[in-house]
């Protein structure tokens, strides 16, 4: 089985940041070091564990994507599927990341998560609709008040 740049992509996106930083590098091809850095830059992280600030950060008292609360948009078992609607909030321009469900007992189950901001967004960019409990749910995790 041969394994492609974008499965190193996928496995360092799917990474908490914590074990991100915990990566070896030199254990790393050179393949996968790159990806591993392209990802650390993503989150504008790197790997002594500090934040690296660049100009087009927003300033301390305004928060950023990777501060906000994410909450998850949909859940897919397919991997291409969950790849796809990533893609989809990409293109959008609305900060997502996939993570492997921690409920999931077989491992198979994927969360596409956003910020709690660009919730209504990223369901209107899928195609998705949610319940009204379901929307009341995503509004409380995002500390927003719904009117009945």
């Amino acid at each position: 089985m041969d394994i492609t740049t974008e499965d190193f992509r996928r496995h360092f996106d799917l990474l908490s940041d914590e074990a991100l930083l915990d990566t070896n590098r030199e254990d790393l091809t050179e393949v996968a070091q790159q990806c591993l850095d392209e990802e650390l830059a993503k989150r504008g992280l790197h790997a002594a564990g500090e934040e690296v600030l660049s100009e087009d950060e927003p300033a301390a008292d305004e928060p950023s994507p990777d501060q906000e609360e994410l909450v998850v948009v949909a859940t897919y078992d397919d991997t291409e599927e969950a790849d796809g609607a990533k893609a989809l909030l990409d293109e959008a321009k609305i900060p997502s990341r996939l993570v492997k469900d921690a409920a999931d007992m077989e491992g198979t189950q994927m969360e596409l998560l956003v910020p709690a901001t660009d919730l209504f967004k990223a369901l209107d960019t899928l195609g998705l609709h949610l319940s009204d409990e379901e929307l009341a749910a995503q509004a409380e995790a995002a500390g927003m008040e719904l009117d009945e």
